[in-house]
């Protein structure tokens, strides 16, 4: 009875961290935005953003900053 229940939690917890684990390697929000769930800009969208998850409509552009990377407006 207990063996089966840890192979379950054993199962169960490799499931939730592959699928978290997609999304922690995606800083720019990529996979988001494939799925439409990236989140939207509060206003008109600005030229550029920097730090954080791209918005909607806008993509990664390599940038010297600490992340290594900003977001601009798709055009």
């Amino acid at each position: 009875m207990t063996s089966g229940l840890l192979k379950t939690g054993a199962v169960l917890a490799l499931l939730l961290a592959s699928v978290g684990g997609a999304y922690a390697d995606d800083p720019t929000g990529v996979l988001l935005q494939e799925r439409g769930l990236a989140p939207t800009y509060p206003g008109p969208l600005p030229a550029f953003t920097e730090g954080g998850v791209c918005y909607q409509g806008m993509h990664a552009q390599s940038f010297p900053n600490l992340e290594g990377f900003r977001c601009v407006r798709n055009y």
